[in-house]
């Protein structure tokens, strides 16, 4: 055997075997979670009425619609705002509505949006889980950066009511930006919701 095949051999085969474990890893599935749900058309039509519903919310919320925004609950359902409870679609009206109204000649108000990230939902029959991440952001003005000015997390169960998902119970839980109004209710909490409650 010359030396030159003696270096190139080993050296093909190292590749090879490189090859081949290559190969296999990319057709093994990488990681896939344990608790991943099933995937159906049902269940992925599911997932799109509840993020949409979520989305229309602070839609509404944003364009002035709060006194709206009880709709979107169960006649008894419950929402937590940072330790500040309403129970049924009358308290929750109250919750979102009162405050002043704007003057007319008020100075101009900031453009705000609410952006809502990393959803994980689970559908099971006509119950689901929804846990976002929520960012406000604040808009002064064309040509100023926009600010962040809250963040915070939602958890919520729904249920399907004669095809419709609604809110049966919401949990928002500030992470920054409070507003002064939920100082004397708020305590830092993680998920509080779960399957068999």
């Amino acid at each position: 055997m010359t030396p030159q095949r003696r270096i190139v051999e080993p050296l093909l085969y190292a590749a090879g075997a490189m090859a081949a474990g290559v190969a296999f890893l990319l057709m093994t599935p990488l990681a896939t979670p344990a608790l991943a749900q099933q995937v159906t058309m049902e269940t992925l039509l599911d997932r799109i009425q509840i993020e949409d519903l979520l989305t229309r919310y602070y839609y509404d919320l944003s364009q002035g619609r709060a006194h709206e925004l009880s709709e979107y609950f169960t006649e008894d359902a419950l929402l937590d705002i940072d330790g500040t409870i309403a129970r049924g679609r009358d308290e929750i009206a109250k919750l979102y509505g009162g405050g002043p109204a704007r003057r007319a000649d008020g100075a101009p108000r900031p453009h705000n949006h609410m952006l809502l990230t990393n959803p994980v939902i689970e559908v099971r029959g006509n119950r689901a889980m929804a846990h976002v991440i929520w960012t406000g952001v604040s808009n002064s003005g064309v040509g100023k950066p926009p600010a962040v000015t809250e963040q915070g997390r939602e958890d919520s169960e729904l249920v399907k009511i004669g095809g419709k998902w609604l809110i049966k119970r919401r949990y928002i839980s500030s992470d920054s930006g409070l507003p002064d109004r939920f100082d004397q209710t708020f305590t830092q909490r993680n998920n509080p919701l779960d399957w068999d409650k």
